[in-house]
């Protein structure tokens, strides 16, 4: 994930929310705690994996084998 991050010049975190969604049915819910995170979590819009960035990033953080309750906050 590093590596993808650094070849494209863009953080570890933009990549991973671009994979998450990427996905469909997935929604992801970022955190940002600064203006500036804002503007990078808005630009993960314009981040497009290829075939072979996803499935890097499918095989290292793989769907889990059964669905689990989540807990609500």
């Amino acid at each position: 994930m590093k590596n993808i991050a650094q070849a494209r010049g863009v953080t570890a975190a933009q990549i991973l929310l671009a994979w998450v969604i990427s996905h469909r049915g997935v929604m992801a819910i970022p955190k940002a705690s600064s203006i500036e995170h804002v503007r990078q979590n808005a630009a993960v819009l314009d981040i497009v994996l290829n075939g072979e960035e996803l499935a890097l990033l499918d095989n290292a953080y793989p769907a889990p084998a059964r669905k689990t309750p989540l807990d609500m906050v």
